[in-house]
């Protein structure tokens, strides 16, 4: 398959938010837009054994365990407030990155 380039302008915060993001992962800013996208074929080398054995963050397994900690976490009460959970997403990428708020009862 032949490779051409082209040309996607953003503003200058967007830019810096998708440079943040990607070197966070240790990718490019292609295969970063490549993986928000949907493109498995564009995506980095790294995660197609991942997808083959199903050990992607998606994958059943993964799913299956988030859902047995939302449950335990429903029968003993915890979680996080919103707000804070809000302010570190917000803050995903930024040079003040917020740490993952902590679980509570």
């Amino acid at each position: 398959m032949e490779f051409k380039a082209r040309q996607i302008e953003v503003n200058g915060a967007v830019a810096d938010l998708l440079e943040a993001r990607a070197a966070a992962l240790g990718i490019s800013v292609a295969d970063l837009l490549a993986q928000v996208a949907g493109n498995q074929a564009g995506s980095p080398a790294a995660a197609a054994p991942m997808r083959a054995q199903s050990e992607a963050p998606c994958a059943s397994a993964a799913a299956g365990a988030d859902a047995r900690l939302i449950a335990e976490c429903e029968r003993a009460r915890m979680g996080m407030r919103w707000s804070e959970v809000k302010a570190w997403i917000d803050s995903w990428g930024k040079p003040d990155e917020l740490p993952r708020p902590k679980l509570g009862g």
